[in-house]
């Protein structure tokens, strides 16, 4: 009987042939686990990511309109740029806020929560990618009262510029992630100044100051500020763009890069100094 068993016991040893295709086999699963992501299941499964999209996407309007409603704001605007901005109070009666001039709102893809800062919303169009993100930020812009064009410089970037000249036409303002959609952080694509020079109207730009917030890990270091939080919303003057060749557009670009920066140094410490003055 024994002599019968060994054989069986031989073939799962370490030194057998089959022992050596369970193995690798066993490698083989292992590594595909280990590189399948949950990304690649919703991408194998379009409805499952559907529904996805649309279940996140009502959870960051439900999301925001809660933490919208319960953010203490405020606003430094300089009288160059009360034609455009006259309040950061995104609750104010229909009709109130009609006398506002349009213009081209500046932002960083990080303080994409100044959204929810600029009014009236249904005179402002967002630019949202078509990537799958970009597809929950606009429903989520959508469910705020935003009018939103998709489209970007890597994906449907002339049919998101065709809706955003017809929303200009209109006499709505546009609000443009400056670095986006990927970045790098804080460097200023040219794209805002061929917009600007293509709609005629005037790039203001805006950072905000949050007096406690958490950053997120990613290529934006995206600003999440905490409920119930104070923020002040820092606007520049107006910045208008003429035609000019590609020099001076690469000229105005970066002073315009130079302006947000320093802006953004000012918001940075805008909570620090001001409890300093308190004590």
């Amino acid at each position: 009987m024994i002599s019968k068993i060994q054989p069986i016991f031989g073939l799962f040893s370490g030194h057998s042939p089959v022992s050596t295709i369970l193995f690798t086999s066993f490698t083989k699963t292992a590594r595909t686990l280990k590189k399948l992501r949950l990304r690649d299941l919703f991408l194998k499964f379009p409805l499952l990511d559907k529904w996805r999209v649309l279940g996140l996407a009502r959870l960051f309007t439900h999301g925001i309109t809660f933490f919208d409603r319960r953010y203490r704001v405020s606003a430094i605007i300089p009288d160059e740029s009360k034609p455009y901005v006259q309040t950061v109070f995104a609750h104010c009666p229909p009709g109130s806020l009609d006398s506002a001039s349009p213009a081209i709102f500046a932002y960083y893809h990080g303080q994409m929560f100044i959204l929810l800062g600029l009014t009236p919303r249904y005179k402002m169009t967002v630019l949202a990618s078509n990537s799958r993100d970009g597809e929950m930020i606009a429903r989520a812009a959508e469910g705020m009262g935003f009018p939103v064009a998709r489209g970007s410089r890597t994906e449907g970037g002339t049919k998101g510029a065709r809706l955003l000249l017809k929303a200009a036409r209109e006499k709505r303002s546009l609000l443009f992630p400056v670095d986006g959609p990927r970045g790098p952080a804080m460097k200023i694509k040219e794209e805002i100044l061929r917009m600007a020079q293509l709609s005629k109207l005037p790039i203001v730009p805006v950072v905000a100051a949050i007096a406690t917030l958490q950053k997120t890990k990613s290529w934006d270091s995206y600003n999440c500020p905490h409920i119930f939080t104070s923020i002040v919303y820092i606007f520049g003057k107006p910045v208008f763009v003429p035609h000019m060749d590609n020099e001076k557009v690469e000229s105005l670009r970066l002073d315009l890069e130079t302006y947000m920066s320093q802006l953004k140094s000012k918001a940075d410490q805008f909570f620090e100094v001001t409890a300093k003055n308190l004590y």
